[in-house]
């Protein structure tokens, strides 16, 4: 008889055991998810702000490159009227 309330005693107690280390564990597994979610968030934003910047790069090598383009053409056409006037004198 008593090795019965001994081995009862000892399964209560082991699943006892068993059931604080659980919840240990639980907290744990929900503390590093909202870490992962916190980290998730932190990177889509990141990557949302490349992608913008990287949208605004493209527009300012666009602009540049009509800039340069633009003087170009002023360059020529200053080029081209001076040889006129030269041609006229």
């Amino acid at each position: 008889m008593y090795w019965v309330l001994l081995c009862l005693a000892a399964v209560v107690g082991v699943k006892y055991y068993t059931s604080i280390g659980l919840r240990q564990l639980d907290r744990r597994l929900a503390a590093v998810k909202r870490d992962l979610e916190k980290s998730k968030e932190g990177r889509k934003e990141k990557q949302e702000e490349a992608e913008k910047i990287s949208e605004e790069e493209d527009l300012c090598e666009t602009r540049i490159r009509n800039m340069k383009d633009l003087i170009a053409d002023l360059e020529y056409r200053l080029t081209v009227a001076s040889e006129d006037i030269e041609e006229k004198v």
